[in-house]
């Protein structure tokens, strides 16, 4: 199954994500990276912006099972997910599945691009 992923850091991102990308490379041979963006932190209070990245992986595991090795990796990294507030405080690392990604999805008309005929007429 293939999945489309997300990376986020606000504590020393460029060390974190270095090592997360190390450790999702033992996960899947077919592994995908967008580019780094950085972001402002969206429902918690810091001062520290994001570092976001998309990912995709192919892996023969399960969606569950996928998660639980995100987690062992953000563990390995210094995430307290013990934390009940975890998900409202500074991270070192966060790694979470999007959803499924299937080889055909159905892009919706509005994303399409224009079609247009031999004289250049939008259609």
């Amino acid at each position: 199954m293939k999945y489309l992923c997300s990376l986020g850091s606000n504590i020393e991102p460029e060390l974190h994500f270095s090592r997360a990308k190390h450790y999702l490379a033992k996960l899947s041979e077919n592994l995908e990276f967008s580019r780094d963006i950085n972001t402002q932190p969206v429902g918690m209070k810091t001062n520290r912006p994001f570092l976001n990245a998309l990912f995709t992986l192919d892996t023969a595991l399960s969606a569950e099972a996928l998660k639980q090795e995100f987690n062992r990796i953000e563990e390995l990294l210094g995430r307290d997910r013990s934390d009940p507030l975890c998900s409202i405080k500074d991270r070192p690392i966060d790694i979470d599945i999007l959803g499924p990604l299937h080889e055909n999805p159905e892009v919706p008309e509005y994303l399409q691009p224009l079609q247009t005929d031999l004289q250049g007429e939008t259609q």
